[in-house]
Formats: structure tokens, sequence, C-alpha cells
């Protein structure tokens, strides 16, 4: 079996609920929440807190989940957040469209590079095996977000959900166990042709 390393984890956060509601919403970034650790489970990740825990949107017990059976935890790369801030020339922070994780990667991924299952090795030996890898495609959102415009010309947010498909918004994956995930994590792709 051959894995392939691809970055080490630099930041993790939830969504506290939806970052869109319609297509013609604005982008909610307020609630992201940036976090010490994950606790990643089947059903999505949940964070430790003052209070208890939060629960992610994608989480399947959230009141109002947002869980489609294949997107319980998200990643991104550090590397398309570079691209997209050269592309829409705005100073996008990293993490802004609610990636779970996000890792310190350089250039574009491609979904062919995750191959057919991912795997987090974390810093006490364990390890966090993830299934399903499949693009996040973007939406008009998250896109009108990234112009910087409220009501952008249909021509520029038509090239600006071009520019953000095919993985540069982020990926989506379905935990195969549980485990407590922290920043420093290094993930590692299965060699295989990928899914979706």
């Amino acid at each position: 079996m051959m894995w392939r390393h691809l970055g080490a984890v630099v930041l993790l956060q939830i969504e506290l609920d939806a970052l869109k509601e319609t297509a013609d919403s604005r982008f909610r970034d307020e609630l992201i929440r940036p976090v010490e650790r994950l606790l990643v489970s089947p059903e999505g990740v949940i964070a430790p807190s003052a209070a208890g825990y939060v629960v992610d949107v994608h989480h399947a017990r959230h009141p109002f989940s947002r869980s489609n059976g294949t997107n319980h935890l998200s990643i991104g790369f550090t590397g398309h957040y570079e691209a997209m801030r050269r592309h829409f020339g705005v100073p996008l922070s990293l993490g802004a469209g609610g990636e779970n994780v996000i890792v310190r990667r350089e250039g574009r991924t491609l979904l062919a590079d995750l191959g057919v299952e991912l795997l987090f090795e974390l810093a006490d030996g364990g390890r966090l095996r993830l299934r399903q890898p499949a693009v996040m495609h973007p939406c008009a959102p998250f896109t009108r977000f990234c112009l910087g415009q409220s009501s952008p010309v249909a021509e520029a947010l038509r090239a600006g959900l071009q520019f953000l498909d095919g993985g540069m918004r982020g990926f989506k994956a379905m935990p195969a166990e549980s485990a407590e995930l922290l920043a420093g994590a290094q993930l590692y792709a299965r060699a295989g042709e990928a899914q979706g």
C-alpha cells in the first residue's frame, strides 16, 4: 500500500451554522470558529469548549445538520489560499471558506492527489483514516465573498465559480474512525484513482 505525504495540519476550525442560507444570501464567515483540537468521528466533528462541546454544522447530530452523508470533514490547503488571493486580489484569510482542516501544502492540490483514502498520522502515534475524498464545489455566496462584491456581473461570478471548482474551494471526506486531531498532524494520501 503506497502512501504519499501531503503536508501538516496548520489550522483547525468548525462551522457553528450554515455559512450560506440560499444561493442569493451573504456568505456568513463570522460563523467560522478556530479551535485548538477537533474530536473527529464517523458522524462528524465537534470541538471542546468552556461550556462543553461545540458541534460542527456538518455533524450528523447538529440540530440543523448540513450532513449529506459525504461531508463530515472538510480539508483545504494553504497553496489554494495563496492562489485565491492572487486571483481575486483580496486579502482572503486562511480558512475563510470554513474548512475544518487546513494543511500546509504549496501549489495546487487536485482530487487525483488525494487518491482513494486519506490518513492523518497523529502526534501520539495514532491514525485517523478518511474515506470517499471528493471535491467541494463552490457556491455563489462564497464566490461573491472572494470577489469582494455583493452583486458582481454574471460573467465575473461565472469565472469565479470556475476558478474555485476542481478542489480549489476544498475537499470533503468521511472519517472511518474516531480520533482527536491537533495542529501538526501529518496528512497522507493512498495512491489509487479517486472517486467523484
